[in-house]
């Protein structure tokens, strides 16, 4: 580049060439990002397209994007394709796990609708004795798998195995007795210090189920009891009733929700950038998902229709607009909502 100024009888240029520019923009971006986390502990890599987007896994592996969280309430009447659905919650986050957001779902959506459900169903992603006890203290019931089934159904399992009262003690599935020999607390875990009970190590080494049970030599069979594992016991003996079983084969829901806004609606990836604008997308996107479904109902049901006239339709249509980019707006475009059905 310099050859060709030189060579040119034309001034130099006031700025220096793009493909400069570029590799400086490029440069500094490096170093801010750099430097953001060495200050900055937590942080373990920066997107420099969007600092706010994380890795996280999906169906084509692993990729830079967002985890959208949303809440689905099926509609009382029937539209022409079969019941509705109405999106009462909705979220994006930059973290990959979906135990930390039913709680927040589940505020979002009592107070949205201005009322809270009796019964909320969710997958195993969300299963976590945080969120059950959480539950209890709402007096919600909550219809979740168990996010680590196939521990759960082995046969040694500790909810296998029997606590005597008396003794202080659990009995094994072989007829053992594990006897309490003190407190830990768990490094990976901050739900408060453990119980922790062990068998002999000799009875353990001659049961015919050593090496399934229990490998370890030096001491026999471990349990260790938490705060919560009575809670956690209880859920899973509720979960193999017929009314749990009944309750949650209605939980696909939600899975019918995001095939709609993606294959139906087009809304396959985010458009914009930073969690903010992610958020104020989405919630457009589940706004318009609500009026899809209302659009149905209204034509579908005569008494629906004339209640709600052109005028409010128009006012709804242009609230919508005005007040997407408001935190606010989400929450008065779902009440209006709701007081429309």
């Amino acid at each position: 580049m310099e050859a060709q100024n030189e060579a040119g009888e034309d001034t130099p240029p006031p700025r220096l060439p793009e493909e400069i520019q570029q590799a400086q923009a490029l440069r500094q971006q490096v170093r801010e990002a750099m430097s953001r986390l060495e200050k900055d502990e937590g942080l373990v890599r920066i997107n420099l397209t969007d600092t706010d987007s994380q890795l996280m896994k999906g169906r084509d592996g692993i990729i830079n994007g967002y985890n959208a969280q949303a809440m689905v309430s099926p509609l009382a009447v029937e539209t022409a394709k079969g019941s509705g659905m109405l999106i009462t919650a909705a979220n994006v986050v930059n973290t990959a796990a979906d135990s930390g957001q039913l709680v927040p779902m589940l505020d979002q959506a009592e107070e949205l609708t201005g009322g809270r459900v009796p019964t909320t169903l969710a997958d195993g992603g969300y299963h976590t004795a945080a969120n059950l006890e959480a539950g209890k203290h709402r007096g919600q019931t909550l219809v979740m798998a168990e996010r680590y089934q196939g521990a759960a159904k082995d046969l040694y399992f500790k909810d296998q195995f029997h606590y005597d009262a008396e003794t202080d003690s659990y009995l094994c599935p072989k007829g053992h007795r594990l006897r309490f020999r003190g407190f830990r607390r768990c490094k990976s875990t901050s739900s408060g210090q453990n119980r922790v009970y062990y068998a002999s190590r000799t009875v353990c080494r001659s049961c015919p189920a050593f090496g399934v049970c229990t490998r370890d030599t030096h001491a026999g069979r471990a349990l260790w009891i938490g705060p919560s594992d009575m809670l956690l016991r209880e859920h899973r003996q509720w979960m193999k009733t017929d009314e749990a079983r009944n309750l949650y084969a209605r939980r696909q829901l939600s899975e019918p929700t995001f095939g709609i806004l993606k294959d139906q609606m087009g809304a396959r990836r985010f458009l914009l950038r930073g969690l903010v604008n992610v958020c104020a997308e989405f919630t457009l996107m589940a706004t318009a998902f609500n009026l899809r479904t209302l659009s149905r109902v209204w034509k579908r049901v005569k008494k629906a229709v004339q209640w709600v006239s052109k005028r409010q339709l128009q006012t709804l249509i242009l609230h919508v607009f005005e007040l997407l980019p408001n935190p606010d707006g989400l929450n008065y475009i779902s009440s209006t909502l709701t007081s429309l059905v």
